[in-house]
């Protein structure tokens, strides 16, 4: 193996929205950019296959101040408010240059509220297919002369423990350094170590591992999002929300709509459906109600579907969606070591508890342009530094077969024992079976991704409560004390209590050192 290198002022880790948009931002404040991505940049990771919903303020007698405070009661009190507050107050500016800048055209849903939202926020790019916007980000960073290096993958940092100065990466037999004063991760979240998901199997969180190995902090590791609008017999698709405020209900296997005694019935925040499914046998969707019309305008997989003559039951269950956990950020992207910086599903603290629809890949639109231009204004001289390569080309060697095994037994780890219904002793198991796991194994890629599953599990085992989208059996109720965030440093945690200070935070911390992992 050679090594090879280059040098750019930034580099962004990641092929998505968030990446796109980072390095877009990040050229247009002056610096020279290189996108390095595992597959091809715009046309993978969770936001390609998304169904295109953005949120943003249209209604009349809406209000960034509304969304904002949605945004904290979607997130049950954990939501960072200065987080909260940019995604609010910029989400609007940056949805509609998607037609103004790249032109893409958008249709807006001006009746019916997404659940959480105290107004229609729905917009909707592209007729609905995140490829379409992904398509044009990859296009606009192409013209502006962003280098972009596909089909590679990042197995780690180079740093020195205080400063962060690019990334290694392997392409076929080949390794290479990317060297840069800023470093952006835009890699999404770690829905592909569960075993019932609907994030493509490439998110499956190594680079929230590798940062962690780093001894960079994370936060909210313990709230994971589960998708209640999957139908998975006939098909396995989404439904749109939409047909649920034109008639469609839920039905459980007596036939009784189990969700009638909610005052939002189906339209419900999606923690409050998932867990409500989980409790029935079966889930089966009623859509006898909804016109053929509305059916075909507002969840057209599933029109399509009927058309071709399906006659049985429409089964629905939940599944793993969205991590609202990730790596620790300030409201510009960066991290807890200088010189690296994080954006989208990869990161934590905005979302608290549960992250209200439409706002992952507002996320990144916001989120994406804000840590590009910090980024960029991080430029300086490091011809010069030192640094201790903490992996060599064998560290990443792996027997595919091992691999395989391993991969499948972290997934039903994850969905047994740390899935929509957990329990303290149910997630104790889980972290001391992925520990052992990534104590056993080589290759250092997979020890990435059973640390991010491993950091879940170990956080959501501390958390002797239920809140937004963690729902322990053995604590079925909020707690007053347990109101604020957590963040894993290695091997350590600590309590952060949650504070709507001038949007900021108290400082007194509560300390859970040196658990034995």
């Amino acid at each position: 193996m050679s090594d090879k290198s280059y040098h750019f002022d930034v580099i962004v880790v990641g092929g998505g929205h968030a990446a796109l948009v980072a390095a877009i931002s990040a050229c247009d404040n002056g610096a020279s950019v290189a996108l390095v991505t595992k597959g091809k940049a715009g046309l993978g990771g969770s936001s390609v296959i998304s169904d295109g919903v953005y949120a943003a303020i249209f209604s009349e007698n809406d209000s960034s101040d509304i969304y904002y405070k949605d945004i904290l009661k979607g997130g049950k009190g954990l939501s960072n408010p200065r987080l909260a507050k940019v995604l609010a107050e910029e989400c609007t500016e940056r949805v509609m240059e998607l037609e103004s800048v790249y032109g893409v055209e958008l249709q807006f849903e001006k009746t019916v509220a997404t659940p959480g939202h105290s107004y229609p926020r729905r917009v909707y790019a592209g007729k609905g297919i995140g490829k379409t916007v992904t398509k044009a980000l990859r296009n606009a960073a192409v013209e502006k002369g962003i280098t972009l290096f596909e089909n590679y993958t990042v197995f780690d940092l180079i740093s020195d423990g205080t400063q962060n100065y690019g990334v290694i990466a392997q392409k076929d037999s080949e390794i290479y350094e990317f060297i840069a004063t800023s470093t952006i991760l835009a890699t999404g979240g770690f829905g592909g170590l569960y075993t019932s998901t609907d994030n493509p199997r490439d998110i499956t969180g190594e680079a929230i591992g590798m940062v962690w190995r780093h001894g960079v902090e994370l936060i909210d590791m313990e709230f994971v999002q589960f998708y209640p609008y999957r139908l998975k017999s006939p098909a396995n698709i989404d439904v749109m929300t939409k047909i649920f405020g034109k008639g469609a209900i839920l039905r459980n296997e007596k036939h009784e709509r189990f969700m009638e005694r909610y005052p939002k019935k189906e339209l419900e925040t999606r923690d409050v459906l998932s867990y409500e499914m989980f409790q029935q046998n079966e889930v089966y969707l009623d859509f006898s109600n909804v016109s053929e019309n509305d059916l075909e305008k507002d969840s057209p997989a599933l029109f399509r579907l009927v058309k071709k003559g399906h006659e049985g039951k429409w089964i629905m269950s939940p599944v793993q969606h969205y991590c609202m956990g990730g790596i620790k950020v300030d409201e510009w992207g960066k991290t807890s070591l200088n010189g690296l910086y994080a954006c989208g599903e990869c990161t934590g603290g905005l979302h608290g508890a549960n992250r209200l629809g439409g706002g992952s890949i507002t996320e990144a639109l916001v989120f994406g342009k804000r840590t590009g231009y910090a980024a960029a204004e991080n430029k300086k001289d490091i011809s010069a530094f030192n640094y201790t390569k903490t992996v060599s080309p064998t560290d990443i060697e792996v027997d595919r077969e091992l691999e395989k095994e391993i991969y499948t037994k972290v997934r039903d780890i994850m969905w047994e024992n740390a899935g929509i219904e957990r329990t303290t002793h149910t997630l104790l198991q889980a972290k001391e079976e992925l520990n052992q796991l990534a104590e056993e194994t080589s290759s250092i890629r997979l020890t990435d991704k059973i640390r991010a599953a491993w950091a879940s599990v170990y956080a959501a085992s501390i958390r002797i409560e239920s809140r937004g989208a963690h729902k322990l059996q053995n604590a079925a109720s909020e707690k007053k004390e347990w109101e604020g965030n957590l963040v894993i440093h290695n091997r350590s945690a600590r309590f952060i209590p949650a504070a709507l200070d001038g949007g900021g935070r108290k400082k007194e911390q509560v300390a859970y050192e040196n658990h034995q992992v």
